[in-house]
């Protein structure tokens, strides 16, 4: 390691300490390689040591890499990041422009996945108040509508990738074993359900928490809930929705709520 030196001009005194590339590196927790990558495109300028030619970072240096790591981190292509540490005021005010832009785009993306994560929290808690027989809950269908699942549709690829419990099984039959996929729609205030199969049902059911054979949906505890639940021989449709997958015996299934329409 460089020893501290202290040099007195004029009064003034300068520290000249130096520090080689892979202390800084270790300190900044980044590989050498990528300090000399960076020193290759110019994005950051090294001096060289008068007695052993070696590279070292000064004060000034280390400046530099202080800007350059954060806006790395912020993913700055190199090319902008260029730009910002060598151009001219105007041009590194467009490039912090940019990226606030882009930051602001992240915060909006993390508070929609903070909003999902508490979601899906909650709605674990109450399957399992459903599954421990907790006869009090009574959830609002989250849906203003539904429609078939479409897996050659983007915009119904797009939803079940930004929320997979818009994912919806239907049963309707004699005995509910006509089962179809669906995906569920929020697009009207009110919980209105615009669909008309729904529009002739004048009450809307919540029956609890319900399991499905990950890979047989006929494979499902529907008729055991049902035969618990005063009245439910006058709905003649349920649709269940998707929340979470686990094991039960070692079987894979997963865990829906379900209305009765």
């Amino acid at each position: 390691m460089y020893l501290y030196k202290l040099q007195k001009r004029g009064g003034i005194v300068i520290s000249n300490k130096k520090r080689t590339i892979t202390e800084i590196a270790n300190l900044f927790n980044i590989e050498p390689s990528t300090i000399r990558f960076w020193e290759k495109k110019q994005l950051i300028s090294l001096s060289r040591d008068e007695e052993n030619n070696y590279r070292y970072f000064d004060a000034h240096s280390i400046l530099q890499l202080v800007d350059i790591t954060f806006f790395r981190n912020l993913e700055i292509p190199i090319t902008d990041l260029t730009l910002h540490l060598n151009g001219d005021l105007d041009q590194r005010n467009q490039i912090l422009n940019n990226t606030l832009i882009t930051v602001d785009n992240w915060i909006k993306q993390l508070n929609a996945v903070s909003k999902v994560l508490n979601t899906r929290i909650k709605d674990i808690a109450h399957i399992n108040h459903c599954l421990n027989g907790e006869k009090n809950l009574n959830l609002e269908f989250p849906f203003s509508k539904f429609e078939p699942l479409d897996l050659y549709k983007k915009e119904h690829i797009s939803s079940l990738l930004n929320n997979p419990t818009n994912f919806l099984l239907l049963f309707t039959g004699d005995h509910f074993d006509t089962i179809t996929e669906e995906i569920g729609i929020i697009d009207i205030p009110n919980n209105t359900i615009p669909k008309d199969l729904l529009a002739e049902s004048s009450e809307i059911y919540f029956g609890g928490a319900l399991t499905v054979d990950r890979y047989d949906y006929s494979e499902n505890n529907l008729n055991q809930l049902l035969d618990d639940i005063q009245d439910s021989a006058d709905y003649s449709s349920v649709v269940a929705q998707y929340i979470v997958g686990g094991l039960e015996n070692n079987r894979p299934i997963d865990y829906y709520f379900f209305w009765l329409l």
